[in-house]
């Protein structure tokens, strides 16, 4: 990384993709900012997972939010203010498929095995920029981070292939192993979406016709407005 941002534990280790060579601006933290980080971190890992192995899922990647988190307060332009922000202020939630798929659940239909479109497409991509509601009206409001990948039903996604604006990155295995109720996979490098920024990800399917709810187990970092539903729902 080109600068160590302010607050990172172990920061030769934070990675990510995000279409582009060139690393975004990051605007550290304030101390007070960072106490909100940890401290609503720690409480959205509690409401994801409450076996304690599960608990440590979300906060093994926490250098990893906290770099999304600073280059997300830069390019949306607000103070961080954690779970719980206001209208101008950036906060942050667990990604959500109304954002992702313009539905309001991940469970959808698979109709043939081998490579499928599972978030966007390279035809329709998840675009970020978009004054649609279909995908909440994301446009200047929203950056997404996803370390990892869940599926709520038993895996049939073997591979997958991840396109961020005009990078296509490389095709990766994906061994999903079971967390009490949801089936999770670590990816090489967490994938980071700009403010404004186009991907999709496919995926390789084992046997169909079948039913997945494969989803971008992460983080979404949005002004307030958008997480108070204004334009969303």
């Amino acid at each position: 990384m080109a600068e160590r941002p302010a607050g990172l534990i172990r920061p030769g280790e934070v990675s990510a993709i995000m279409g582009r060579a060139m690393e975004p601006k990051i605007r550290p933290l304030e101390a007070s900012e960072l106490r909100v980080f940890d401290r609503d971190l720690t409480k959205l890992a509690g409401v994801f997972f409450k076996a304690r192995d599960g608990f440590s899922i979300i906060l093994e990647d926490r250098d990893f939010y906290l770099y999304a988190c600073q280059i997300a307060v830069e390019q949306l332009g607000g103070k961080f203010a954690g779970a719980v922000p206001g209208g101008n202020e950036v906060g942050f939630q667990f990604i959500r498929p109304r954002t992702v798929l313009g539905a309001h659940n991940w469970f959808r239909a698979i109709g043939s095995a081998g490579w499928n479109d599972l978030v966007g497409s390279a035809a329709a991509p998840v675009d970020l920029s978009t004054t649609s509601p279909t995908y909440g009206n994301p446009q200047n409001r929203v950056l997404l981070a996803f370390p990892k990948f869940g599926d709520y039903t038993v895996p049939k996604v073997t591979e997958i292939w991840i396109n961020i604006g005009p990078t296509n990155y490389p095709i990766w295995p994906i061994p999903l192993w079971h967390q009490a109720d949801v089936y999770v996979t670590p990816i090489p490098y967490g994938a980071i979406i700009p403010k404004n920024e186009r991907f999709y990800v496919r995926g390789n399917v084992l046997a169909a016709p079948t039913q997945i709810a494969f989803f971008p187990l992460g983080l979404a970092f949005c002004l307030g407005s958008y997480m108070t539903g204004q334009g969303q729902e």
